[in-house]
């Protein structure tokens, strides 16, 4: 995310500040008060030649002269701002705002001082207030869609991303838009999940990401258990396309013929369907509702939004953006090592850049390139020994390369960091029950149940169960595996086969 000490909009509020236009709350001070005067004006000098913490000094000074006097209250919390006393300055612009809720400038510096702190859900809601009130920064704008990216309120980050492209926007700013629309595409997808699991259209959904990786397959299988629960036009029309795109014009030639024989949709009501095949899809992916059917079209609309964003992406010259664009979509196809090149691609547009950094390391990790990917994420992990994330990525590595031991210490900081990361507490009991430590393991192993896909962690649990003799349930578990595997298996077959 942007450093916002450092970001246009700061550095324009505090040049606003230096020609007088910024402080609408100072107050002259009495005429009388020489001394005052003098020091306010050396504060706002100053300040004008980035001595912040001198002017901190003074501003103190002041308002310990002159409690009421606002706007020498306003000054100091711009320089504490500007100096990156952040806790101070929410405290002291806080104060201010409840005097005047409308002070643009003081909005826009509280925002930053809470995005700095590490509190980007309370600079939300003063960022947003700042954009009502000046609408025509863009870069005030800018800021909020970081804010609200960075606390997961996605969906104001893309309403803010909109306005800036709509301004004109760059190449990161499309390239954000696109992310954004992504992370709103899964969102409705796992709440999908989460609501009708194996339902029609969850069938469905899943079938049109295999058929994107490839996996055609995987996908007309998926389709016809969908099309088992719901005849739809639309999903018969995607089995055709799967059958023509794989040489099977006359098997695509009976899907088409039964997909023409469905009754097309009436859309006398805009309905999230209607929306999105009149390729309004923000009114598609805006449609109310939490269902089935409205969160499948939900998930198609920003995914066919982020689309959009990408390819605008693509008109603008080379680019880290577009290029760690690449890497992405090479990553989701399972194509790791054109991933990882693009990666370094990017990097070498803008070195050191520690977000593309992050990509390559967890790129080389799903690559199996684990001694690649321990080097890259080793200089990460020290510069941010608090991310849990990177400390998972060093802890599997490890884990990967057979230095168990080695993997215990990164594996529990990444456990008790991020402990909703299912995937870091099943590495952590992988890596106990490697280093024979099978009770510590079990309690891991057991919460990294529900993120179990292959059967791999029932089986692991199943064989710690045993080791401390706990065999009845060890059965269930490597029952359950059993199942899984077997799930798993069908899942992957690749025929096609006629209708």
């Amino acid at each position: 995310m942007r450093d916002i000490m450092h970001s246009m909009a700061a550095a324009r509020l505090l040049q606003a500040f230096h020609a007088g236009t910024v402080l609408v709350l100072a107050t002259a001070p009495p005429a009388r008060a020489q001394d005052a005067a003098a020091k306010s004006s050396e504060a706002r000098q100053m300040l004008a030649e980035r001595r912040f913490d001198e002017a901190i000094r003074l501003y103190r000074e002041l308002i310990a002269a002159q409690p009421a006097n606002p706007g020498w209250k306003l000054n100091l919390g711009v320089a504490q701002h500007m100096a990156e006393h952040d806790q101070e300055a929410v405290a002291t612009l806080g104060e201010v705002l409840r005097i005047k809720p409308d002070h643009g400038p003081a909005l826009v510096m509280s925002g930053g001082s809470y995005i700095r702190l590490g509190q980007p859900a309370r600079a939300v809601e003063l960022l947003e207030r700042a954009t009502r009130l000046m609408p025509h920064d863009m870069e005030v704008t800018r800021v909020l869609a970081d804010a609200a990216s960075m606390s997961g309120r996605f969906a104001t980050a893309a309403a803010a991303l909109r306005k800036l492209v709509a301004s004109g926007g760059d190449a990161p700013a499309w390239s954000r838009l696109g992310r954004t629309y992504e992370a709103l595409a899964e969102d409705a997808f796992e709440k999908l999940e989460q609501r009708a699991p194996g339902s029609a259209h969850w069938l469905a959904l899943v079938a049109e990401t295999r058929m994107k990786q490839g996996r055609s397959g995987a996908a007309l299988s998926l389709l016809r258990q969908a099309l088992a629960r719901s005849n739809r036009r639309a999903w018969r029309e995607l089995a055709a396309a799967i059958y023509e795109q794989t040489g099977h014009s006359d098997w695509s030639a009976t899907e088409r013929n039964a997909a023409a024989r469905i009754p097309a949709p009436v859309c006398a009501a805009p309905s999230a369907e209607c929306q999105f095949k009149a390729k309004r899809y923000v009114a598609a992916a805006d449609a109310p509702g939490q269902t089935a059917e409205a969160l499948y079209w939900r998930a198609k609309a920003y995914n066919e939004l982020a689309r959009e964003a990408f390819e605008q992406l693509s008109k603008f010259p080379d680019s880290a953006d577009w290029r760690a664009f690449l890497a992405g979509l090479h990553r989701n196809r399972g194509q790791y090592d054109d991933s990882i090149q693009e990666w370094r691609n990017a990097l070498a547009i803008q070195p050191g850049d520690p977000g593309l950094e992050r990509e390559l390391a967890g790129t080389l990790l799903a690559a199996r390139r684990y001694e690649e990917a321990e080097a890259a994420v080793r200089a990460l992990v020290l510069k941010s020994p608090g991310d849990g994330e990177l400390q998972w990525i060093l802890g599997e590595s490890l884990l990967a390369q057979q230095k168990h031991a080695d993997a215990l210490k990164p594996l529990s900081e990444a456990g008790r960091l991020d402990p909703k990361r299912l995937a870091a507490r099943a590495s952590l009991g992988r890596a106990l029950q490697a280093t024979g430590n099978h009770a510590e393991a079990i309690p891991h192993l057991q919460a990294a149940l529900a993120s179990d896909r292959d059967g791999a962690v029932h089986f692991q649990l199943s064989r710690s169960l045993v080791a401390v003799g706990r065999g009845t349930e060890a059965t269930a578990l490597a029952e359950k595996s059993r199942e899984l595997r077997v799930a798993r298996a069908a899942a992957s077959e690749t025929a096609i086969t006629p209708p």
